[in-house]
């Protein structure tokens, strides 16, 4: 693709329309704007082709020339803008053609853009869902047909941002509310929303463009030549499956142009003349004479379906009605300004006012809505340029952030802190249930326990006054060895990172994000109305290994271990702990007391660096990285899209 730099001085806005071409520049140095004659006079053409071959040699012609000598071609066609996975080999050769075409007739009427650095930006429909995956194919058809392309716009936002600046413009009355663009062309309807409190438009578009209704009309002329003429019948057994014919593309090519005079008000009924050798000169079976096809304006409107359901009229309502539930989602609509082609069509204005709920002066027409794309893609890119500067400064600042920040050294810092600080407090609440006696097992007299004899010997005052019934519950050290286990097991199955999740957020927000949102900030930019960092994907446990280290810190016999040396406190020489016995308040209450002066921490801090090094299992750091640099990508998107409202907003 061709590079913007310093040098480049014009940039090109081309619209390959499906029905009409235009162009129009930008000029980066002195702000000129201007449309472009494509022909003599001709800002705008047909979007059709024709290639002639002359003694071995190939032309292409474009617009009404290749209308004009279509009966000379060995290839003609108009109406073939489609994405590019959906074009034929021959369909992309002839867009290919076209687009070469167009500019060499640009450069011609225009050689002086040849002496200037420049760089050429087309337009594609705004449906997300469609084109997106082929902007990089129609890009390449560009650079294939010869053109210095930089980039693609998007059609409606092309129009938009146009329609801002256009002369008594009142877009900027109710963009406070909230302003839809409708692009209503020939393949395709594109639709750009937006209100002042959106930081970027809100795309959208459907495959309903009005060259759909020459087609519907064409097609019901040719399966009815009864009620139109003679010779369409002949026509119609000869061409009627053949759309790809020079002569359908021709006969298409009179109804679009009766079609444009219709809505245009020239004509009452639908109603054109049709001298079918001139379709067919250059065929092998010729036709001859003249022949009159009229539809009234009533058949038209039921030829369209205009009240009937699945009819093409009714799928354009239903897309708007769609557009408005699903897309917009409660959004105020305050205007609708209506602009391409076939925005003259009169159902089209009764559609988008009934479903908005609008009047007349708040669904205006654009007075050249076959030039407002390429002025919008021309005026548009030059915004994009305009903010590179900044873009670029800004991702220089969130990378150099991203990758300053130790994200394995500072992420598993703070997650081992978080699972010592948990263990330790699991501890110690164990710890204080012993003491208060809310640990222990349940023994009947028939268990073969110490602790079943020392009750057969109790005082019967001391059983009844402490509840020693059948059962009774007994505070020994085996229960609370018990416990122990458990939790620390547990471990091994629960994500630490749940407890330590904000603070994780927390951290790299204050080391990372606040960096680039300080920045945005110099940028007069305010983006705390943002949505906030999450993470996902980072987990934390204790190992096996790990679990069965703690235990044994406080579960086993000998010096050195917890329990055991808490129990011991109790004597003056313990040869072997009994785990059965019913610890007395007195004795919990000093096995507690123990703990919390010599094993509060429960390793030493070298204990605890090898622990939490060795027996922790972390996971999901790169993942978290790679969150937190689409987070910043989206912000710095987020201020693109802003920067570029900035300059349309101070442009008038």
């Amino acid at each position: 693709m061709k590079q913007i730099t310093d040098k480049t001085e014009l940039i090109i806005g081309i619209d390959f329309g499906h029905g009409e071409t235009s162009a129009a520049l930008y000029g980066l140095k002195d702000n000129k704007q201007a449309d472009i004659d494509i022909f003599p006079g001709r800002k705008a053409i047909k979007s059709a082709v024709a290639i002639l071959e002359q003694e071995g040699q190939e032309t292409i012609c474009v617009g009404e020339d290749a209308i004009n000598r279509s009966p000379f071609a060995k290839d003609f066609q108009i109406s073939f803008k489609k994405r590019p996975s959906e074009m034929s080999k021959v369909e992309r050769n002839r867009m290919v053609s076209f687009m070469k075409g167009v500019y060499a007739c640009i450069i011609k009427e225009h050689p002086e853009y040849q002496a200037q650095d420049h760089a050429v930006y087309i337009a594609r429909p705004s449906q997300d869902s469609l084109w997106k995956n082929e902007e990089a194919a129609y890009i390449a058809m560009a650079e294939e047909a010869g053109i210095p392309v930089a980039g693609i716009q998007k059609e409606s936002r092309a129009a938009y941002f146009r329609a801002r600046t256009q002369p008594n413009s009142k877009i900027d009355q109710h963009v406070n509310k909230g302003v839809l663009i409708v692009d209503y062309g020939s393949s395709t309807i594109d639709f750009t929303y937006l209100n002042e409190s959106l930081s970027a438009p809100i795309d959208d578009g459907c495959q309903l463009g009005a060259g759909r209704v020459e087609e519907l009309l064409l097609d019901y002329a040719m399966a009815n030549p009864d009620s139109l003429n003679t010779t369409m019948r002949e026509f119609a057994k000869l061409y009627c499956k053949d759309k790809f014919s020079k002569p359908y593309n021709m006969l298409l090519f009179a109804f679009r142009k009766t079609k444009e005079e219709f809505y245009s008000g020239v004509l009452k009924d639908f109603t054109m003349n049709i001298y079918y050798g001139d379709l067919t000169s250059s065929e092998k079976e010729q036709l001859h004479g003249f022949g009159r096809i009229s539809i009234p304006r009533d058949k038209v409107d039921e030829i369209l379906g205009k009240n009937k359901e699945g009819g093409y009229i009714q799928k354009v309502k239903e897309a708007v009605i769609e557009l408005k539930n699903k897309k917009l989602k409660g959004q105020t609509v305050a205007c609708v300004y209506m602009t391409g082609g076939a925005s003259r069509m009169d159902f089209v204005r009764e559609i988008f006012m009934e479903v908005f709920g609008l009047d007349d002066a708040h669904c205006p027409k654009d007075n050249n809505p076959e030039l407002i794309v390429s002025q919008g893609v021309a005026h548009l890119s030059y915004a994009d340029i305009s903010t590179k500067g900044k873009e670029a400064e800004l991702r220089k600042i969130a990378q150099d952030a991203i990758s300053g920040f130790n994200w394995d050294a500072n992420l598993s810092a703070i997650i081992r802190s978080s699972i010592k600080a948990k263990i330790i407090d699991k501890a110690w609440s164990i710890m204080i249930d012993y003491r208060d006696g809310r640990i222990g097992e349940y023994l009947t007299l028939t268990d073969d326990h110490s602790a079943a004899g020392e009750f057969i010997n109790m005082d019967p005052d001391y059983r009844i006054n402490n509840g020693y019934t059948g059962y009774f519950k007994v505070r020994n050290i085996r229960s609370l060895r018990k416990k122990f286990k458990s939790e620390f097991d547990y471990m091994v199955h629960y994500d630490f990172v749940s407890a330590c999740e904000s603070t994780i957020t927390q951290n790299v927000v204050d080391s990372v994000v606040n960096k680039l949102k300080a920045a945005l900030s110099v940028f007069a930019y305010n983006s705390t109305n943002s949505p906030a960092l999450k993470l996902t994907g980072l987990s934390a446990y204790v190992t096996s290994d790990g679990a069965a280290e703690l235990s044994t810190k406080f579960t086993a016999e000998g010096k050195g271990h917890i329990i055991y040396d808490a129990v011991d406190s109790c004597y003056l020489a313990m040869g072997k702990w009994n785990l059965h016995k019913d610890r007395w308040d007195s004795d919990r209450k000093q096995h507690y007391e123990y703990y919390r002066a010599n094993y509060k921490d429960i390793f030493s801090s070298y204990g605890w660096e090898q622990f939490l090094k060795n027996k922790i299992s972390i996971s999901g750091i790169p993942s978290a990285k790679q969150q937190t640099q689409r987070y910043i990508d989206d912000l710095i998107d987020e201020y693109v899209s802003y920067a570029k409202l900035a300059i349309f907003f101070k442009s008038k």
